[in-house]
């Protein structure tokens, strides 16, 4: 039944037998009905509605979650912003000392720790490999393990600085070796993919020491506040970013012992 203008225009229908929009006008006698009757959607239209609309959602969603994990991670650096620019710059110090400390060597000295660099990359069987794989894990768990201890001390600025020298020295004296001992183009090659690996590491240890750092200024800024400021709470959060620190190194030291010795087992 429908209504107009107060009347009442009595047409019976059936509309499930009803094609056209036009059909129920000329029934009914009613122009642009389809103004005053909406015919039902079909359940096909409804769901595809439903998807699309579910995905936009998701798409919406993943994208602010990206945004707010990337805001997140750029504020988390700019509180550390000082101890990582402090740290990057004790590490190339150390990156440059150790190619000049190669110019005082004799040639002949230069020559000989070449041909050891070279043989402890290019001689690597599957059991070695093993060994090493587990080694440079163990040794990077040891070095972090040690920065981490350091954070919940007045120590840590001196152990970090240290660290971070050590790694750059260690760095530019096999860089001056491979340089000045006349190495091919095929180990200077070599040598840029290993110092690649090597700097992604030497990266997730400065953010280490860096976190290190900024927690025991954080425990250290009052005596008064020392007790709550080591609460559960502040040891779980950062012993949390230490774990994801060492899922990290532990992922670049798998990738540099494995990357190198096939490479000279495919080109060397």
């Amino acid at each position: 039944m429908i209504i107009r203008g107060g009347h009442e225009l009595k047409n019976i229908f059936d509309i499930s037998k009803i094609h056209d929009i036009s059909e129920i006008a000329n029934i009914s006698g009613i122009s642009n009905a389809s103004k005053v009757i909406d015919l039902p959607e079909s359940n096909k239209n409804i769901k595809t509605k439903k998807r699309k609309n579910k995905k936009r959602k998701l798409s919406g969603g993943t994208a602010k979650d990206l945004n707010s994990k990337i805001t997140r991670f750029a504020e988390y650096l700019s509180g550390r912003k000082y101890y990582i620019l402090v740290l990057s710059f004790i590490f190339i110090t150390g990156l440059l000392i150790g190619a000049v400390l190669v110019k005082n060597l004799d040639k002949k000295e230069v020559f000989d720790l070449c041909s050891v660099i070279d043989s402890y990359f290019s001689g690597v069987d599957s059991i070695n490999m093993t060994a090493r794989i587990f080694g440079n894990i163990a040794l990077s768990l040891a070095f972090l393990f040690g920065i981490y201890i350091s954070g919940i001390t007045v120590f840590s600025p001196f152990i970090c600085s240290a660290f971070c020298l050590y790694k750059g020295l260690s760095c530019g004296f096999i860089i001056g070796v491979y340089i000045i001992g006349g190495a091919t183009l095929f180990h200077l090659g070599i040598c840029a993919i290993n110092f690649a690996l090597y700097l992604i590491a030497t990266i997730f240890f400065i953010l280490a020491c860096g976190e290190s750092m900024s927690f025991s200024a954080f425990l250290f800024k009052s005596e008064d506040n020392f007790k709550s400021n080591l609460s559960f709470k502040n040891i779980s959060v950062y012993s949390s970013r230490y774990l994801l620190f060492l899922i990290l190194l532990s992922l670049a030291a798998v990738v540099q012992t494995v990357a190198i010795p096939i490479i000279y087992l495919v080109f060397g």
